[in-house]
C-alpha cells in the first residue's frame, strides 16, 4: 500500500461514565508502531463504506466495541503522520466500556485519561523527534508517564475547546 494515500479512521472515544478520553497501547509484536500510543482505529479497507465505518469496525476488532454503543459527536480535523498516513478522527462517546473485549493481538492495554487533562494546554510540549535520520518538531502529552506523542497528541490537541455533552 502507497503510504502517501492510506487513509485511516479513529475514534477519539470518550467514556462518558468515568468522564475520560480512551486511547490504547498497541501490542509490542505488532510490525507496524509496536507498543505506541494511539486512538482505536486503523487503515481503510475495501468493503468499509467511509472512513467513519473504518473506525468503527476497528473499534470493535480492538476492543469488542459495537457500534450501536458509540454516539458520534463530530467529525475533527485530518491530520497526517510523519510517513505520510492521512488519519480522519472522530469524536464519539460510549456510555461505559463494559462489556470489553481487548484483542490482545492488536492491543496491549487500554489507556484512560481525564478530559481534563486533555483539555488543559500545559499538559503539553512541542519535542524534535530524529525518525530515519531526519530530526521533526512535533508535540508531546506530558501529563501521562507513556509517551504520548505525534498525530495522536495532535488530535488531543483538537478537543482542548470543545465541548463534550453527557
Amino acid at each position: 500500500m502507497d503510504l502517501n494515500k492510506a487513509k485511516a479512521g479513529v475514534i477519539a472515544l470518550y467514556e462518558c461514565s468515568t468522564n475520560n478520553m480512551i486511547l490504547t497501547k498497541r501490542n509490542n509484536e505488532l510490525r507496524k508502531h509496536p507498543g505506541e500510543i494511539c486512538f482505536p482505529g486503523g487503515l481503510w479497507e475495501e468493503g468499509d463504506e467511509s472512513l467513519y465505518a473504518t473506525a468503527l469496525r476497528e473499534l470493535y476488532e480492538e476492543l469488542g466495541i459495537e457500534s450501536n454503543r458509540v454516539e458520534l459527536i463530530r467529525e475533527l480535523s485530518i491530520e497526517r503522520t510523519l510517513l505520510g498516513l492521512v488519519i480522519h478522527p472522530w469524536l464519539a462517546k460510549v456510555e461505559t466500556l463494559a462489556p470489553l473485549n481487548i484483542n490482545t493481538y492488536e492491543v496491549d492495554c487500554i489507556i484512560s485519561i481525564p478530559i481534563s487533562l486533555v483539555q488543559d494546554p500545559r499538559n503539553y510540549k512541542n519535542i524534535i523527534i530524529e525518525r530515519g535520520g531526519i530530526k521533526v518538531q512535533t508535540c508531546q502529552f506530558i501529563a501521562h508517564e507513556e509517551f504520548v506523542w505525534g498525530a495522536t497528541v495532535r488530535i488531543m490537541k483538537q478537543l482542548m475547546n470543545v465541548s463534550i455533552e453527557m
